[in-house]
């Protein structure tokens, strides 16, 4: 069973993560996440020191639940490597038709918090590295000459895919990104 302080601490951050994703971290105040999340003033800031604190708990959270799920769902396809590395778009495509889909939230992050020097911006380099990473493993066992190169431009593809899925609000890239994926498969 969870303490109430954790319980406290979990309410913040999961309401902080819904209203951040929603309106962006610039535009929600400390005030409506603790009205939203029905904590007090001093419990707040008993967890969280200041919004960056929070702002970098609710990524690093978002991380790692991404990676988590983005992993589990391609491991359910099942099948090749180089069909697990196809439907990395199939899992991505219904992450994008998703009702809630307001954008990638680590780019969202990035894009309105200019100081490149701030903690979350190291999240979302963190997170891609790890994307990277985990197609440049699927990439080898598929057996893609270059699996170093292969994922640099996979990366290329998702923020294409992301960026179609965010403006357009059209989850078809993720399509028309798989079909260059397979060419670029077969290239190299």
């Amino acid at each position: 069973m969870m303490s109430e302080s954790s319980a406290a601490r979990q309410q913040i951050l999961e309401t902080a993560s819904r209203l951040f994703y929603q309106k962006g971290t610039q535009n929600v105040g400390i005030n409506e996440v603790i009205a939203e999340s029905g904590v007090a003033k001093r419990t707040l800031y008993r967890h969280f020191p200041s919004k960056d604190d929070l702002i970098l708990e609710v990524m690093q959270h978002r991380a790692s639940q991404w990676l988590t799920w983005f992993e589990e769902a391609v491991s359910s396809k099942g099948g090749t490597a180089k069909e697990r590395l196809l439907a990395t778009f199939d899992v991505l495509q219904n992450w994008y038709a998703n009702p809630d889909f307001r954008g990638c939230p680590f780019i969202n992050v990035v894009l309105e918090i200019a100081d490149a020097t701030h903690p979350a911006h190291q999240v979302s380099i963190q997170l891609r590295e790890s994307i990277r990473t985990y197609i440049m493993q699927l990439a080898s066992e598929a057996g893609v000459k270059d699996p170093v190169s292969f994922s640099q431009q996979y990366l290329l593809l998702i923020g294409g895919a992301s960026l179609m899925a965010t403006i357009e609000a059209n989850p078809t890239g993720a399509q028309y990104a798989k079909q260059t994926l397979s060419v670029l498969m077969d290239a190299g």
